[in-house]
């Protein structure tokens, strides 16, 4: 089992400089939302979806993988949603409320706890996935032989269960096993490891300021936070925590030499 085996609770402040910013750890969610215009430099089609390069690569790994070891029938169900595509979704749950009686403000608020309101939606950042195995999207799915892999294994190739059962009073939106966000290694196992859901991880990352992730004895990945980028970080590394949110995350993986 991998282990992070050391927590350094100290933050550095270097020189202002970022070359460019992966969006790997954007955090997307009530608080943290993306504007109406943003979409990804990026998007390749997986199964007629728009998804980013980066997720693509992950996810054919990992359904190849599933499928070598016995479980079929995984079918993506969406990927890159636009900021206007999400605002339908969203006004028709709000919809749907509005006829049960409810008024509008309580028919808002009851349809954000399944149906992201524009622009908090993960889907506009290309990165997360909506999957299923009978083209329904339910709690049941947890419960499939699929689901239960994912929950156990998405980890490494990447993704989160980004809804986690259990942890709605962080997430906001009620457990969702079917959707999947890709955030890379080691930050996916480090979550998984901990069962912290991603709003959890960013504050620890933050807290703790250094994250060492010990692969095997020579490899290990350094994640650090810094209130500004350091000199010298490759692009690729660099993560900020969202368009307008301070804070940077960058992610190295070094090797230890004897």
């Amino acid at each position: 089992m991998m282990k992070f085996l050391l927590r350094v609770s100290f933050l550095l402040f270097l020189p202002f400089l970022i070359a460019a910013d992966s969006g790997l750890l954007w955090l997307v969610n009530f608080e943290n939302t993306l504007e109406a215009s943003y979409r990804p430099a990026q998007l390749e089609y997986l199964d007629g979806y728009p998804i980013r390069p980066e997720a693509a690569a992950a996810f054919r790994k990992m359904h190849k993988d599933m499928k070598a070891g016995g479980i079929e029938g995984l079918r993506l169900q969406s990927a890159f949603r636009p900021h206007s595509h999400q605002q339908v979704l969203f006004d028709y749950k709000v919809k749907a409320w509005r006829e049960l009686g409810h008024p509008e403000e309580i028919a808002e608020t009851l349809a954000a706890h399944s149906v992201a309101r524009a622009g908090a939606s993960e889907h506009q950042t290309g990165l997360a996935i909506d999957v299923s195995v009978n083209g329904q999207l339910s709690v049941h799915f947890g419960s499939t032989e699929a689901g239960v892999w994912l929950r156990n294994n998405a980890c490494d190739y990447g993704f989160i269960i980004r809804y986690p059962q259990g942890k709605t009073h962080f997430t906001k939106i009620m457990y969702e096993p079917w959707h999947l966000r890709y955030v890379g290694v080691p930050h996916s196992q480090y979550m998984r490891e901990f069962n912290l859901c991603f709003e959890e991880y960013i504050t620890h990352v933050k807290e703790a300021g250094i994250l060492l992730h010990w692969v095997d004895e020579k490899v290990y990945y350094k994640v650090s936070y810094f209130d500004r980028v350091p000199e010298g970080a490759e692009a690729s590394q660099i993560s900020s925590l969202g368009l307008g949110t301070p804070g940077y995350i960058v992610t190295e993986k070094k090797v230890f030499l004897r």
